[in-house]
């Protein structure tokens, strides 16, 4: 079964920002400012609570153009069937599960999050700047003292991911080599 465009750029917008797949498909076009080219999460959509300012690559502002395209004038970036809300985040999961993904043994979106998190590493993106990109929850003695943004850290570390990733999706675009998800398996996270 194959996938509708949306949730293709919605799975493809949580890679290139390594948000959680809630915080994706709650996205409100307030939130984002494409001028400045931050996205903040809201304390009230993350996971524990605290807000998120998430900086917008130009992977990130090129899916973002054909998300508005598709949501229309829906203030929701990923507007559900009734229009009325956003989609559910469960509904990552089942098109994951449906789709060519249902080769690899428990493939979820939360594996795309942890891809861009260990790309991110391996770029030479430090820990500290990619947890808090992720978000995390720092419970140190150190966190208690230190309220830096992280904001051009992040900044720097998402445009690096965005134009690693873009570079990834261009290779891959322009062969002929088709990816066998079968033996890719053993190689998650991606």
């Amino acid at each position: 079964m194959k996938m509708s465009e949306a949730t293709k750029l919605a799975l493809k917008l949580q890679l290139a920002t390594a948000q959680r797949k809630g915080e994706i498909i709650t996205i409100e076009w307030n939130e984002i400012d494409l001028t400045t080219r931050w996205w903040s999460i809201p304390s009230i959509k993350a996971k524990n609570g605290n807000p998120n300012r998430v900086y917008l690559s130009d992977l990130a502002m090129e899916l973002l153009t054909r998300i508005k395209v598709l949501s229309g004038d829906s203030k929701w970036a990923f507007p559900a069937p009734n229009g009325k809300t956003h989609a559910t985040a469960s509904s990552l999961s089942r098109a994951m599960n449906r789709s060519t993904f249902e080769k690899l043994d428990h493939f979820t979106p939360h594996d795309l999050r942890r891809s861009a998190a260990t790309h991110m590493t391996s770029i030479g993106i430090p820990r500290l700047v990619v947890s808090k990109i992720l978000n995390h929850v720092d419970s140190s003695i150190t966190s208690i003292y230190d309220r830096h943004s992280y904001d051009a850290e992040k900044k720097h570390a998402l445009e690096s991911w965005g134009k690693k990733l873009k570079q990834l999706i261009d290779t891959t675009e322009n062969t002929d080599n088709a990816v066998d998800f079968s033996a890719a398996q053993a190689q998650r996270p991606l």
